[in-house]
């Protein structure tokens, strides 16, 4: 096998396991150990991963934040599919937390009109769109992020600990098993926790390019929690997603 396709090779099972041994690698490769050690050296010299004894374990690289027009074309349809679904969920009368993000807004987007709803958001856009369709919102208090036309900061999180919710909404950036569920933002993770624990149902909204993404600050859901994720994420990491179902709650939606 040349260089080129073991390279491919282990950058494929990186991505897939995080960690990697030359045992493995030999399996999959068909090479000697001393060739693979000899890969492992190389790659790392390019910055695609990280040596550790016995094998090598993928590069923890921290994402920059994408602007809200760049993340409205990341698998938009898959978005619109979760998002179909989550506005199902939702019964007369209740009040429900929208998070800001681009899946959450396309739930705004497929809200019922004829159920007295009312939304509490910290997304502008997601205010802007409730409005246009009649629905009844109120949008929290505080700075708003250009990038993301999220509102943020301590007015909006002292409004957000005195009400409850039905169920919320919410968007998150990335997942990984090292550090379970992550965002860009610390005031942003706080007001993401603060929502979930003055909600009765929770849903996470996810798509396939979340997964095995990392970001600066962790966010904590509590154990009612449940991660709405399309179902092509079991297919391109099967062994990431099985075993993030040992601490998280997934439902997928096929499509």
């Amino acid at each position: 096998m040349l260089f080129e396709h073991r390279k491919e090779k282990i950058l494929s099972l990186l991505l897939e396991n995080n960690t990697v041994t030359i045992h493995d690698l030999v399996i999959h490769t068909g090479v000697s150990e001393s060739t693979l050690r000899r890969d492992l050296i190389a790659l790392e010299e390019e910055g695609l991963l990280t040596r550790i004894h016995g094998g090598a374990t993928k590069v923890k690289n921290i994402n920059p934040e994408l602007k809200m027009v760049q993340k409205q074309t990341i698998n938009h349809d898959k978005k619109v599919k979760i998002a179909q679904y989550c506005s199902t969920l939702i019964k007369p009368n209740n009040q429900v937390y929208v998070d800001a993000g681009t899946a959450t807004l396309e739930v705004v987007r497929f809200m019922p009109t004829d159920k007295n709803i009312q939304i509490v958001t910290n997304g502008v856009d997601q205010a802007l769109l409730a409005l246009q369709r009649g629905i009844k919102v109120t949008l929290l208090g505080g700075p708003v992020k250009q990038s993301t036309h999220a509102i943020v900061g301590i007015t909006a999180y002292q409004q957000l600990e005195r009400m409850n919710f039905s169920m919320s909404f919410i968007g998150m950036n990335g997942i990984s098993l090292e550090s379970g569920l992550t965002t860009t933002n610390l005031d942003e993770a706080a007001l993401k926790e603060c929502a979930m624990q003055q909600s009765h149902k929770i849903r996470i909204l996810m798509d396939d390019s979340k997964i095995n993404q990392v970001y600066e600050f962790k966010v904590k859901a509590p154990s009612q929690a449940i991660i709405v994720l399309n179902e092509e994420a079991k297919k391109q990491s099967p062994n990431t997603i099985e075993k993030l179902s040992d601490q998280f709650d997934f439902h997928f939606i096929k499509g």
